[in-house]
């Protein structure tokens, strides 16, 4: 069967994560591909497609549609981000197999949480508004600097992230607790696991809370009025899951209050953030535009070696890797 096509391709996917180059076309010569840049090139090119390569915030309810109208042949979905909420929400197709990215950006999303955390307890964020009047002000600094030996580290959520979370954590001497609906540590590097339910009761001994969690039904609104305000003055949040997880209102108002320290975000409900929103004018804010999980040449390279592998698996009918979803559910 080599040099004959006996399977399509569909890449509807930002460029940085399409990993379908010249290399893997020399490397997969009976693969065909296709890359729709609009929504009605999309449906005009799934007929007779059996994989479809997609990052989730692409997957809208019009993609949707479409993949529900002119996607019968589709077998497999391969996502090219670690979530597949929008997707869900929107509808994906009941006969495929879906796949996400698993680990490749685990570090590095783990590293830009830690980034975030460092940035407020060490008061950087902090030393803008006075850079920015050309203030030397270091005395006026002090109040602002935390360490992280000793700190308490609470993280919601157990994943392979929030694992990877833990283990950085360790080693700047945190206390590491973990919300989770596991019963026991997943990891050596976290010292106890709380029941979401209980989380309230171990709140007031964070001085992070850390949300790495995925958006479910469940976690909506996981973090909210009534868990901030459960937080120590002197604490931070930082959010680097999914925005929704964080009651924003709730957020924005305790922020302005000065209920906690403060707050660092990756990842936002609305996408782009609206030049309205609330957050934008709190002082005791650090915000990055959802790049959490950008890492560069390497993070491409490592979903490049993935989706090589998952491709060839399909090819030899072997079980793919990271398997999110199956026809029957599972």
């Amino acid at each position: 069967m080599a040099g004959k096509t006996r399977l399509r391709i569909v890449r509807f996917c930002r460029d940085y994560h399409d990993v379908v180059d010249a290399a893997f076309l020399r490397d997969f010569p009976e693969v065909s591909v296709v890359k729709p840049e609009t929504v009605d090139e999309l449906a005009a090119a799934l007929p007779g497609a059996d994989v479809m390569h997609i990052n989730d915030s692409f997957f809208t309810p019009e993609v949707a549609a479409a993949l529900a109208a002119h996607g019968k042949d589709l077998k497999w979905i391969q996502f090219t981000t670690v979530g597949t909420d929008h997707a869900e929400a929107a509808g994906i197709p009941p006969q495929v197999v879906v796949t996400n990215i698993g680990d490749v950006r685990q570090r590095i999303l783990a590293g830009h949480a830690m980034g975030l955390m460092l940035c407020l307890l060490r008061g950087i964020h902090d030393y803008a508004p006075f850079r920015a009047k050309r203030e030397w002000a270091r005395e006026e600094m002090f109040p602002f600097i935390q360490v992280t030996e000793g700190a308490t580290l609470l993280i919601c959520g157990m994943g392979k992230i929030g694992q990877d979370i833990a283990r950085k954590a360790k080693a700047f001497d945190m206390n590491v607790i973990c919300v989770t609906r596991a019963a026991e540590p997943a990891s050596a590097h976290i010292d106890r696991v709380v029941a979401r339910e209980n989380i309230r009761d171990v709140l007031p001994e964070a001085d992070v809370v850390m949300v790495a969690m995925p958006l479910d039904n469940a976690t909506r609104g996981f973090i909210g009025k009534a868990e901030l305000a459960a937080m120590k003055k002197s604490a931070i949040l930082v959010n680097i899951s999914r925005g929704p997880v964080v009651d924003e209102a709730a957020l924005i108002d305790c922020l302005a209050a000065k209920g906690i320290r403060g707050a660092a975000l990756d990842v936002y409900e609305d996408e782009p953030l609206p030049a309205d929103s609330g957050f934008w004018p709190l002082p005791n804010l650090l915000m990055t535009p959802h790049i959490g999980g950008q890492g560069g040449d390497d993070q491409w390279t490592a979903l490049s070696v993935l989706v090589r592998d998952n491709t060839r698996r399909y090819l030899d009918g072997k079980p793919l890797r990271n398997v999110v979803k199956t026809p029957d559910g599972t």
